[in-house]
């Protein structure tokens, strides 16, 4: 079996690695003559320096955007002028978008009938809002007020000898968070609202 040639480390600078590359890639053992110098770890980090080097100054700008992981691994796009990574959005801050769903679990402060047990939710909509302890039967219902960052809600149950129970709930903007209390007269409870999923 005729033996292989094993090639050299490849050189430093664009032309002596094309040369180099063209002079390992020809006749029948040529990709195992080109694997060798290129096995293990430090065999990866040559074939990143090497095909860095080939891709440098060769990479089209419009080839980044299909290629963005490849471009990241190799340096050929950042080196060309484009990034290869767009920053990841931030979310945005619940006082500036506070409408939608959000979601926590209440946290007994005082009382013994605190809804703690599974998980509440606000919704917010630009005329009226609503919270419901344990995502429950009970709907709190309120108008949100978005210029005093002002979120309330209550339900007026009727109670023993005409007394009515009052539930009530206020909340305010934090982050990109909502922190709340909730009232009622058996309990007292705070709660963190995220948005659903986070």
């Amino acid at each position: 079996m005729p033996s292989v040639r094993h090639p050299q480390k490849p050189p430093v600078g664009r032309t002596g690695a094309r040369s180099w590359l063209a002079r390992n890639t020809e006749g029948p053992h040529s990709l195992a003559r080109i694997a060798v110098p290129f096995s293990g770890l430090k065999g990866i980090a040559m074939l990143r320096s090497l095909l860095r080097t080939l891709l440098v100054r060769s990479v089209p700008r419009k080839a980044c955007g299909p290629v963005a992981g490849l471009a990241v691994i190799l340096g050929g796009c950042a080196a060309a002028g484009a990034p290869a990574l767009a920053p990841v959005a931030h979310a945005a801050s619940a006082a500036k978008d506070p409408y939608g769903d959000w979601v926590g679990m209440l946290v007994r402060d005082k009382g013994s009938n605190c809804p703690t047990k599974e998980e509440s939710l606000m919704q917010i909509m630009p005329g009226h809002m609503l919270f419901s302890p344990e995502t429950g039967t009970l709907v709190l219902r309120g108008v949100p007020d978005r210029k005093k960052q002002h979120y309330h809600a209550q339900l007026v149950l009727p109670g023993n000898k005409n007394h009515p129970v009052v539930l009530v709930f206020e909340a305010h903007p934090v982050g990109d968070t909502f922190e709340g209390v909730y009232g009622a007269a058996d309990c007292r409870a705070h709660i963190t609202l995220k948005r659903p999923g986070k």
